[in-house]
């Protein structure tokens, strides 16, 4: 289905952004503690960035969670319901959540345009940078969220699969299996390449 692959080359490139992310952190992190003990001197610019980019990590991370059902819960109630009541339960608390992510929409842009004019002293760019990431997780949680529900509600699952809190096992098994099909297909289009 077209949505699915939507959603999988969407989280598949949040992953990159959050992998090249973090390396970047590290990389100036670590760097820039190496120039200031051995080289008594330092990059100015990487305390901002460093902290600007672990506040895009900490938001982009969380819709990834999202997306993976990763998030820590309490599924202790969930889990003994039928599955007409899991969809209920499913519905009402991705609302209220929802409602959070608007929240977060708003209050993100408001700060967003009211730190248009104020700079990094030493980036030089927008302190609107660092609330967009507000509205970027908003509207990202919300798609997710919205997902969740329009699946949980438009088609069949297992009573197990009802409740957005997976195991980290589970989560596990899945991607190993994504990864086994992703080289078995490799390898049959690489034997159709050769055979041509």
């Amino acid at each position: 289905m077209f949505f699915d692959r939507l959603t999988r080359m969407v989280t598949r490139t949040l992953e990159l952004v959050l992998v090249v992310s973090l390396a970047l952190m590290a990389i100036l992190v670590f760097g820039n503690v190496i120039l200031r003990y051995v080289f008594d001197s330092g990059l100015a610019l990487s305390d901002e960035l460093a902290r600007l980019l672990f506040v895009w990590v900490i938001f982009l991370g969380a819709i990834l969670a999202s997306r993976e059902h990763a998030h820590i819960g309490f599924d202790a109630l969930v889990r003994r319901l039928s599955p007409r009541w899991k969809k209920i339960f499913l519905c009402l608390s991705g609302v209220l959540m929802l409602a959070c992510c608007a929240l977060f929409v708003i209050g993100g842009w408001s700060q967003t345009i009211i730190n248009l004019d104020n700079t990094y002293p030493v980036l030089g760019i927008s302190y609107a940078w660092l609330y967009a990431a507000a509205v970027v997780f908003g509207i990202g949680m919300a798609i997710s969220i919205a997902y969740n529900i329009f699946d949980a509600v438009t088609r069949p699952h297992a009573p197990e699969e009802l409740v957005l809190i997976r195991q980290m096992e589970d989560r596990i098994d899945e991607e190993l299996g994504l990864l086994a099909e992703e080289a078995e297909a490799f390898e049959q289009n690489k034997h159709k390449g050769a055979g041509k």
